[in-house]
């Protein structure tokens, strides 16, 4: 036996809790931070850049027979793709049982066989992503002085900064995002070159077979930082100006040579100034705070080597993550004070109080370090988890420790036979009841999904807490006793003034609970018992029927992190430079309000960026706000949001925009709360329809905010060539394309110093060329017969096209998202597909997605898991009790306690959600391990030869204190976390909520007792 084992090695005993003890001090400051477990499935992303294609034709000729490879790979759960004009971006999610390295390789096969059906000269790049995606922190690089521009800041960062904050290996990766990638841009005058007979596939050939490896380089000095004049970029457009196309005409003959960037399509304003974003991501599994001190302390070196440079914070986790870690360890000082206060209220024993409060630190400390050495992490889940094993865990003690007492007084042993004595005598309860607990959360750890990936770390710290609890106290406890009852049992006036007050307040509550009873053995036993039974069941049925449906359901509640994300999109038809300018005004609003710490806004996507405006267009943008956190603000996140919300949509030419909390979906990958998927094979027509869905949903209550992912509103000009008359001039219409370099096609790369990136060159046609319908039509096409004009053999018209298509499953898709502040998903799912049934019926298919589809599969696992759980336990308790009718007596009054738990959460105005499950699964183990002392207690007075009643009436007598000082004890600990005392705990205050409620039912008092009497008749007359 354990017991007796280290009740003979005592030094051992100490040696191994000293051990453990160090290792969680150290496991402490040295375990990874982060806020809550990595929950997203594995996900790769394959991004192709397709030059001078719109959105149709990469969607079609690329991302299309990608998909279709993609989705024949084994456990693939989603192939989705967004479609813009020069880029295709595929998205691929796999289950969680995928390695995410393992999808990487499945995925590069994959694309090697998808090349064969996608154009010539594409190479598709495939990026891993995850919960790690997400930036760290975000640093906003600006001009101090004129002495330098973003565009050389975009230079230095690409070439210099991104490399050493690499070589850092805490720093998982880096992103640079925001326009300005050099480029030398060669803009050709058409008719010039039609002058000269030089032809634009000569100019080509002829650029490329030029020496790609023309030096690059940069010098610095105290103050400013300049480009070397004598060779570079500068020298190198000196070279290309200079280069003999023909005899006699050299390319500035012909062609506008500059250095600068490529047009931009992104572009960023960090903290109201314009800038270049240094997105600062970890490894998957990294620390957040690990990361962020790391890149800070590379920083502050930088900022001495480039003074010209500011470089200021505009997005991070990091204050988050701090800010709820301190909180979390508040919480836990405060759950632990409330259940010493428990203790003493109940007790009135200095001795119980020293034994708990020793106890706590020891499990909370050896918790620790047997996560440290399993290789996890710190994060909210594993702090509550700790929380709600307070109130258990002292629990164990408590009940040795008063065995112990209670023989010292009652048989007037002496101390060690005692000890020995009191403590065999509740192993098997103790261990009954740790064992049952454990037993019920133990299916939650393989349930799989997100509900296992999110609870998973939660089960197995609480599980570990319990078994050291148990630990400890058949160990540890005894030894403690021999020290606080050397002199006696013998109570102090302050434990005897507590003990008063227990008597005379909470101990007649007593009085109760054995009417109820008497009352159901008295006179009509039958009657009283089915009344008992029939009301009790009764108001079950009312408070499921009616509370459940009621309060709704959500995958996850909304949390008031301090983080603000915002959508919004101007005129697809304007560029970045437009956008910037019109978001201006907010911007200065945004400056003066005193609830702002920082600032991050993205326009526009990156190829390979995918942590800063992945998938936008140039005038889309991604703001992100963060706010100070909700103890030092008067306003709610949503009550901001609501302001943010109206601000933003006075902006001149706004077309779209979202408010939302940052985390305002269960898992980052579900697009938004609400998201109903118009879906088809064939493409046209859907963005019709989903403006007629979009407008339906505008009038369903609690959405804030609704929108079309994706719109048919691009103009374009659409060149339709007569073949006709263009084989009369012996041309085809490949011919003419082919003469129309308007695409800013890469014809040469030169490869700078071994310190900077590869420079590209890319061929325009001049700006007049490509600004106006009319000068474009005079555009002339070289024949076999001489040049003509372009509308000698073609029309041009304006026309209306995509900017974005998305695709998913292998169909078009185009979601209709809606946003809400606190309202359930459930019903503003419901009140949406109400909404909907309006419509006409069309061919497209519909369905809801976003959290909805999360719930339903979130719900059904979860569900699952408290089934098995409950058969689990009943196995165990057969198998403990060696009893099928005390098993089952225990197990059918754990539904009942769901009667003050669901009225808890219609109170607190909470919804059922995957923590209320959980809280349910935590509510059933509390429940049952009371049952099971009480059971237990039971059958000893049983063995004595009592009667039935009696032997339940005695046991309710002796067990009401510890079961109410159990349930009490539980409640206080868990109180931080249903008063929400650390941020982020929004999201699991369902699971306290429900706990306590279903605990202050004291069905165990009630219903065990008289079921046990009643169906327990062995030996009587």
């Amino acid at each position: 036996m354990i017991f007796e084992y280290f009740y003979k090695r005592p030094y051992l005993l100490y040696s191994l809790i000293a051990g453990f003890f160090v290792m969680g001090v150290i496991g402490l400051m040295k375990l990874p931070k982060n806020l809550f477990p990595d929950a997203n499935p594995p996900k790769i992303i394959v991004i192709t850049k397709v030059p001078g294609a719109t959105a149709k034709v990469v969607a079609s000729s690329v991302s299309k027979p990608i998909e279709n490879e993609l989705s024949r790979l084994g456990m693939v759960r989603d192939v989705s793709s967004v479609n813009m004009a020069n880029i295709s971006i595929v998205s691929v999610e796999f289950d969680y049982k995928k390695g995410l390295n393992a999808a990487a390789v499945d995925v590069a096969n994959a694309l090697n066989v998808a090349k064969a059906n996608i154009p010539k000269g594409l190479n598709p790049a495939i990026y891993e992503a995850g919960d790690f995606t997400l930036p760290v922190d975000v640093i906003s690089l600006s001009p101090k002085n004129n002495s330098i521009s973003l565009a050389e800041i975009r230079k230095i960062a690409d070439s210099f900064i991104k490399p050493k904050l690499l070589s850092n290996k805490n720093i998982g990766n880096v992103e640079v995002f925001g326009g300005y990638q050099s480029a030398i841009n060669i803009e050709i005058d058409p008719f010039k070159a039609k002058k000269y007979g030089v032809t634009f596939e000569k100019i080509i050939n002829i650029i490329k077979s030029q020496n790609r490896d023309i030096p690059v380089g940069f010098i610095k000095n105290r103050d400013s930082f300049f480009t070397v004049t004598i060779y570079g970029e500068k020298d190198n457009v000196l070279n290309l100006k200079n280069l003999l196309i023909k005899p006699n005409v050299r390319l500035k003959d012909i062609a506008n040579v500059k250095w600068g960037y490529q047009k931009r399509t992104s572009g960023y304003i960090g903290n109201g100034k314009k800038a270049i974003a240094l997105s600062i991501q970890r490894a998957p599994k990294g620390s957040v705070l690990d990361v962020s001190k790391s890149a800070r302390e590379e920083v502050e070196k930088l900022k001495k080597l480039y003074p010209n440079i500011n470089f200021e914070i505009s997005d991070t986790q990091r204050d988050l993550i701090n800010q709820a870690n301190k909180n979390m360890l508040e919480a836990l000082k405060d759950a632990i004070i409330y259940t010493l206060l428990v203790i003493m209220i109940f007790l009135g024993n200095f001795r119980a109080i020293i034994a708990a409060g020793i106890s706590i630190p020891m499990v909370f400390f050896t918790t620790i370090a047997i996560i440290w050495i399993m290789g996890g992490e710190l994060n909210i889940v594993i702090y509550t988890a700790i929380i709600l094993s307070l109130g258990m865990l002292t629990d164990d003690a408590v009940v040795v420790l008063e065995n112990i007492e209670r023989h010292l007084n009652q048989t007037k042993e002496d101390l060690q036979t005692a000890i020995k004595n009191g403590t065999k005598e509740v192993l098997s309860p103790v261990f009954a009841g740790t064992l049952a607990t454990i037993t019920i959360l133990f299916p939650l750890m393989f349930v799989g999904g997100f509900p296992e990936k999110i609870f998973k770390p939660l089960i197995q710290t609480l599980i570990t807490a319990l078994i050291v609890s148990y630990f400890l106290s058949v160990t540890f406890i005894p030894l403690l006793s021999a020290y606080l009852y050397k002199n006696g049992t013998q109570k102090t006036k302050i434990e005897k003034s507590f003990e008063w007050l227990y008597q005379n307040t909470i101990g007649k509550l007593i009085k109760p609970f054995e009417g109820i009873l008497n009352f159901s053995n008295d006179g009509n036993k039958v009657f009283r018992r089915l009344f008992l039974t029939i009301g009790v069941i009764g108001l079950l049925l009312f408070s499921v029927k009616n509370v459940m449906p009621t309060i709704g359901k959500d995958a996850m509640p909304p949390m008031d992190t301090g983080i603000i994300k915002a959508q919004i999109a101007f005129s697809a038809n304007e560029n970045v430079d437009v956008a910037e300018l019109k978001i201006k005004p907010f911007l200065k609003w945004l400056d003066k309000q005193p609830w702002v710490v920082r600032s991050s806004i993205s326009f526009g996507s990156e190829m390979g960026v995918l942590s800063l405006g992945s998938g936008n267009l140039p005038t889309e943008a991604t703001i992100t706000i963060n706010a100070v956190n909700r103890f030092k603000r008067k306003k709610s996140l949503w009550e901001l949001e609501s302001i943010i919300r109206d601000k933003l949509a006075t902006l001149k030419g706004i077309k779209k925009v979202d408010v939302f909390d940052f985390g305002a979906t269960a898992m980052s990958s579900i697009k938004a709360t609400v998201d109903t998927r118009i879906s088809s094979a064939n493409l046209e027509g859907l963005s019709d329809y989903a403006k007629k869905i979009e407008n339906k949903m505008k009038k369903v209550k609690g959405l804030t905010s609704v929108s079309t992912s994706w719109d048919k509103d691009f103009s374009e000009y659409v060149i339709d060539i007569d073949r006709n008359k263009a084989l009369k001039y012996g041309i085809t219409p490949i011919n003419i394309a082919m003469q129309l370099p308007i695409k800013g096609e890469i014809i040469s790369l030169n490869a700078n110093l071994d310190s900077m990136t590869t420079q590209y060159v890319r061929l325009y046609l001049k700006d007049r060329f490509t600004k106006n319908l009319e000068t474009l039509k005079l555009f002339p096409i070289s024949t076999k017969f001489g040049d003509i004009p372009l509308s000698q053999i073609a029309t041009i018209r304006k026309n209306l096209t995509y900017a974005k298509i998305e695709r998913d499953n292998l169909e078009y898709a185009i979601d209709v998202k809606g946003y809400r502040a606190k309202r359930a998903v459930t019903h503003l799912t419901d009140d949406t597909i109400k909404e909907i049934q309006t419509l006409p019926q069309n061919s497209f298919s519909i369905s809801q997605t976003g959290d909805y589809a999360q719930i339903k599969d979130s719900f059904k696992r979860m569900i699952k898991a408290i089934g098995l759980g409950v058969i689990l336990l009943t196995m165990a308790l057969i198998a403990i009790y060696k009893s099928v009718r005390m098993a089952l007596i225990m197990i059918l009054v754990l539904p009942l306690s769901m009667i003050g738990a669901s009225w808890s959460m219609l109170i607190f105005h909470k919804p059922s959600c995957m923590p209320s499950l959980l809280g349910v699964l935590l509510l059933f183990s509390i429940v049952i391990k009371n049952a099971v002392l009480f059971v237990d207690f039971y059958q000893q007075y049983r063995e004595k030869g009592d009667s039935s009643f009696d032997s339940a009436k005695e046991t309710l007598k002796i067990r009401f204190r510890p079961i109410m000082m159990t349930s009490f004890g539980t409640m206080a600990g868990m109180l931080p976390i249903a008063l929400e005392e650390a941020v982020g705990l929004e999201r699991l205050s369902p699971l306290a909520d429900v706990s306590i409620g279903g605990l202050l039912t004291f069905v165990v008092l009630i219903f065990v007792p008289m079921y046990v009497y009643i169906f327990d008749k062995k030996g009587e007359k």
